[in-house]
């Protein structure tokens, strides 16, 4: 019998699993014991590791074995349920504005643009999380078990700092408060310091300077670019404590930030978009630069994109980059649910499952520093677009798979038993 708890995580939440088995009449009040049967194990580092049978005790224990280990002897009676069910940690989106906006023309519900505010890099994602948005609830359904949420835009180049939630719609789901600083440059960042990749670039070595200088005792006013308070959230990029993420597609772009990484040199660097980075993959990867891309851009979208190309990913990969993946071309906010479509369409370009898998699970969690026991139960491929979860758990904790959108669906389906009205439903 082989021993693949520690690595799944399953340890921390035998009783809810076999609570959810038996709220999903998969044991019953015999207390009969459970085998999912033939289930694909995803292990915690994001590797498909075969198909194993997990043995549900009726006390809760949880045992996983080889097909067929639970066939005999293994308890009094035996449910056996399956096939083909799929155990994963859960999905990390490592890049969205989910819970800052829940109607994006709607300024009264829209958190991530803050364009007339002296502030910008202190202005904290973390202070306008909602865990109740709609779009919380809908990236959960969809298997996301955790995702990093920023502002979209300030006054300046800096757009705020990101934060790390959890999906569970829970009051106390934010994971890491300040876990990493956003700047726009390329041709947003030109936009917004007045025109021109120069003026944002001459910005960004300012508000550098107002970092460095930075006391907590100095008026508010001392900077070139920043107030105090952002030129003290700064600094921590600047001392590596935190990630500086920074939005840009043109290759050329990519190399202007390897020569600034090689100035400052505790920049821990992740680069948004980064869709002609397959150009300078060797390059990336000697300056240790990681970057965040979307498997879906294939089409020169703008003038800094007109490099772009379905296997991104798969050169960066061959050189050494580290890549997560995001939902850029699909938006940031409302349809981050299809991140695991994004990955599968990099598995259709070529690129191994596990990475792909890995792309949207593992490594954004070891880049912010995120320890967490999350399990996904799901009927098929994860990342096939058919597949769904069918339970999830975050920290131990069955978390609902019920969101505003499926339960309208379900109210109003005209299949539905409830022959009440449909105002009364």
């Amino acid at each position: 019998m082989r021993a693949l708890l520690p690595i799944l995580l399953l340890a921390t939440a035998p009783a809810a699993f076999a609570q959810f088995l038996d709220e999903s009449n998969l044991s019953n009040e015999n207390k009969e014991s459970v085998v999912i049967q033939n289930a694909n194990v995803v292990t915690a580092d994001g590797k498909l590791e075969g198909k194993f049978d997990i043995f549900i005790g009726y006390d809760g224990s949880i045992e996983i074995g080889e097909d067929g280990a639970f066939e005999s002897g293994a308890a009094p009676e035996i449910n056996v349920v399956g096939d083909d069910l799929w155990v994963t940690p859960g999905l990390f989106a490592p890049f969205s504005h989910v819970g800052l906006v829940d109607i994006g023309a709607e300024a009264a519900t829209n958190d991530t643009r803050a364009g007339d505010a002296r502030s910008s890099v202190s202005n904290r994602a973390s202070d306008a999380f909602n865990p109740k948005a709609v779009s919380v609830g809908n990236s959960r359904v969809e298997g996301l078990t955790h995702l990093a949420t920023v502002p979209g835009g300030s006054g300046n180049i800096f757009a705020g700092t990101g934060a790390i939630v959890n999906t569970s719609g829970n009051f106390d789901s934010l994971v890491v408060e300040d876990a990493f600083i956003y700047v726009r440059l390329g041709e947003g960042g030109a936009n917004t310091a007045g025109g021109s990749r120069s003026a944002a670039m001459t910005q960004l070595r300012d508000a550098f300077d107002d970092a460095l200088e930075v006391s907590p005792t100095i008026d508010n006013d001392f900077g070139n670019v920043l107030t105090r308070r952002d030129a003290l959230a700064l600094r921590q990029a600047l001392s590596g404590r935190l990630p500086l993420v920074v939005n840009t597609n043109r290759a050329m772009d990519l190399m202007r930030l390897i020569e600034l990484k090689d100035e400052y040199s505790n920049l821990d660097i992740i680069v948004l978009g980064a869709t002609e980075a397959w150009q300078v993959a060797d390059e990336l990867a000697t300056a240790d630069i990681k970057v965040m891309i979307d498997p879906h851009r294939n089409l020169p979208e703008s003038f800094e994109s007109v490099g772009a190309r379905l296997d991104n990913a798969n050169i960066l990969d061959a050189a050494g980059v580290e890549y997560a993946f995001t939902t850029a071309s699909a938006d940031l906010t409302h349809n981050v649910r299809v991140l695991a479509q994004h990955a599968g369409n990099a598995v259709g370009e070529g690129l191994d499952w596990n990475k792909a898998f890995a792309a949207i699970s593992t490594t954004p969690r070891e880049w912010f520093g995120v320890n967490d026991d999350s399990l996904v139960v799901w009927v098929g491929d994860p990342l096939e677009v058919t597949s769904q979860p069918l339970a999830m758990f975050i920290d131990g904790e069955e978390i609902s798979l019920t969101s505003r959108q499926t339960a309208l669906r379900d109210r109003y389906n005209p299949a539905t038993d409830d022959i009440r009205p449909h105002k009364y439903r």
